[in-house]
């Protein structure tokens, strides 16, 4: 079965384990997801089954939106809750955010990869050299802050941001560099994927809630592909699509189309270029 899903991750689950929850209420082996979320943040994963989990990489590329909370003055081996403290400081008495803070984030054109990260260093992941206690120089990551906005003033050393970032971008790197900007240590508490692209976790539900009801919880496939253009083709273009055959077309070039078939079935993704729709990833309508 072709299918996607919207699940509201829960803290202290990898997400590993929410789509090993899957395949047990599901039934079906082949499920993947979008975008990893460590096992102390909540929020929004794109999961997909079947053929579907060809299409994930279309959701991954989105930019994402985040909600984190900072505490100052304590920096950890991982970034997060999850590592060992390895600096303590206490940061100025009656510290505020200055209000310069969000253009000097928005300009922030890359930040440096955590050394507890599923990055590749000579061949092994970050996190494995570091579990070793092997250092290595960490690359740094090119980024882009689209949004920024302070949502809590600083209280018991602590405050909430929420960011729209494009992929890849590490929160926990931008919470310790936004920890730097006020003279201080700092370290992400709790973090929240609050949307990917325009699909928010409102529309998401929980691993139980899926189980409870996994036929209704069912996301089509337009919507999560809703911010690439679409094609509609007819009957006869349909049956050509399906068999990987080129069509003549008057649109416009476009790298990556969503084609549908009048009957509003996905048939896959095309690639525009003059005057030629080209398959790049046909779904088979049998298993939809």
């Amino acid at each position: 079965m072709n299918a996607f899903y919207l699940i509201d991750k829960e803290a202290g689950s990898s997400s590993f384990k929410v789509i090993s929850a899957l395949r047990k209420i599901l039934g079906i082996r082949k499920i993947g997801h979008s975008g990893t979320l460590d096992p102390f943040a909540t929020g929004l994963l794109i999961c997909a089954t079947g053929q579907y989990t060809r299409l994930l990489q279309y959701a991954e590329a989105q930019d994402k939106v985040y909600e984190a909370e900072v505490l100052l003055g304590r920096k950890s081996s991982t970034g997060d809750p999850e590592g060992e403290i390895v600096e303590e400081t206490d940061p100025v008495e009656g510290l505020k955010i200055p209000s310069c803070l969000k253009d000097k984030v928005l300009a922030l054109t890359e930040l440096p990869i955590p050394s507890y990260s599923a990055v590749k260093i000579g061949g092994k992941r970050a996190y494995s050299l570091a579990r070793q206690g092997i250092k290595v120089d960490m690359p740094v990551r090119e980024v882009r802050i689209w949004d920024f906005e302070v949502l809590s003033g600083i209280q018991n050393k602590r405050f909430v941001y929420r960011a729209k970032v494009s992929k890849g971008t590490y929160i926990r790197a931008l919470s310790e560099y936004i920890a730097g900007e006020l003279g201080t240590v700092g370290m992400t508490t709790r973090l929240r994927r609050t949307a990917i692209a325009d699909i928010s976790v409102a529309e998401a539900c929980t691993v139980q809630e899926l189980a409870d009801d996994p036929q209704t919880k069912v996301i089509d496939a337009a919507r999560i592909l809703s911010h690439l253009p679409s094609i509609e083709l007819s009957q006869a273009q349909t049956t050509r699509f399906s068999h990987g055959m080129r069509l003549p077309t008057e649109m416009s070039d476009t790298a990556n189309t969503a084609v549908y078939s009048e009957a509003g079935l996905f048939l896959g993704i095309a690639k525009i270029a003059a005057g030629v729709i080209s398959p790049q990833l046909v779904i088979d309508g049998d298993l939809q």
